[in-house]
């Protein structure tokens, strides 16, 4: 029911079948024409995007297309998105939901319609980002049934050299059972391997950089292209944008409202305690899009439905938080940036009200 109201709204989804694949197309094309994507992009890009990958994930794309994967490319990156879009719900809702098929279901259901379809929109567009959140829901396996960190550490420190804001999920192993110093220490040194790959290309090749930051501005800022957070929705809301307190401070305010939410949540579950924190931080990510936020997902569902009962919560109760979540997303929704408003409100309302409201000591429902 929940997925036919929404697949049944005005959307002219077969615009987005490979939006974003494209992109990458594109790049290995200017590259292989003995161009630059940074260059190209200052001028109107056919499909409406251009290329905005830091100078890391430029040299690696540079490497591609001069080499014998240049023409196998966009097959290979749509495998990875599609054996992503499949693990990712199957992973996360053992992990979080816990065993049977029937939460598996359930886990799929809720990643391909929540945040506005957000799931299916991922298998659309085919962002590189996808198979990187299916990497960090790999390493979440081992991390929550054996407190072994170190592939997870991997998948984050390559997640965010791609994309930096995939440093908030160093917050999982920091307070996955309460704040540990020596996962602090771990996690610093796992970040600063992922750093590097932003300093060495500022020390030796700052025009490059440079390139990259105009080129990136331009994309977002400049055709206000901020996402589906709460920021997004501010830039697009004048009454908001011009209010009292602006779109940036706003979004500095909501994150650290959820950091400190994050600090209160030992009444939880370690597993549902890593689900919210799973949750926060993906809308740390200030502009954090669909493809972002359908990872938020089942760990919304699973926060929400352990929070009042003591007991692992049944596949009965979840299913009905699936339903009662999504369902308000989809009658409140109208997949535009506004609905950020929407979609932080729930997620912070769901991480406070599990630090304030957990009947507490239940046992990990995705424990093995």
């Amino acid at each position: 029911m929940v997925g036919y109201g929404l697949f049944c709204t005005p959307q002219d989804w077969a615009s987005l079948y490979g939006r974003d694949l494209k992109v990458y197309q594109s790049a290995i094309d200017a590259f292989a024409a003995g161009g630059d994507p940074y260059q190209a992009g200052q001028a109107k890009h056919a499909y409406g995007f251009f290329f905005t990958g830091p100078p890391f994930v430029w040299m690696l794309y540079r490497a591609a297309a001069h080499s014998g994967l240049a023409a196998s490319l966009s097959a290979i990156l749509t495998a990875a998105d599609l054996i992503s879009v499949v693990a990712l719900p199957v992973v996360l809702g053992r992990l979080f939901f816990g065993p049977g098929l029937g939460r598996i279901i359930l886990g799929a259901g809720v990643f391909a319609t929540a945040f506005a379809g957000g799931g299916y929109f991922t298998a659309l567009v085919m962002n590189n980002g996808t198979p990187l959140y299916a990497l960090i829901a790999l390493g979440l396996i081992p991390a929550v049934t054996r407190d072994r960190w170190l592939g997870f550490h991997i998948a984050v420190a390559l997640a965010t050299a791609f994309k930096p804001y995939y440093a908030a999920f160093w917050i999982v192993p920091v307070l996955a059972d309460g704040f540990n110093a020596r996962r602090l220490a771990e996690s610093a040194l796992a970040f600063g391997v992922a750093a590097l790959t932003y300093l060495a290309p500022l020390l030796m090749a700052p025009k490059l950089v440079a390139e990259w930051t105009h080129t990136l501005v331009r994309q977002t800022v400049g055709e206000n292209l901020l996402g589906d957070n709460l920021l997004g929705a501010m830039t697009h809301d004048a009454a908001a944008k011009h209010g009292a307190i602006g779109p940036y401070p706003a979004q500095l305010i909501f994150s650290a409202v959820l950091l400190g939410a994050c600090l209160m949540l030992g009444r939880l579950s370690r597993t549902q305690r890593i689900a919210a924190l799973v949750l926060a931080a993906v809308f740390l990510n200030p502009r954090a899009m669909r493809y972002d936020l359908c990872m938020a997902a089942i760990p919304l569902v699973a926060v929400a439905a352990a929070t009042f009962t003591r007991a692992p919560p049944s596949a009965t109760v979840q299913a009905v938080w699936a339903a009662v979540l999504t369902g308000a997303m989809i009658v409140f929704s109208h997949s535009t940036p506004a609905d950020g408003f929407l979609y932080a409100g729930i997620a912070v309302a769901a991480i406070i009200g599990a630090a304030l409201f957990s009947s507490g000591a239940n046992s990990p429902s995705g424990a093995h």
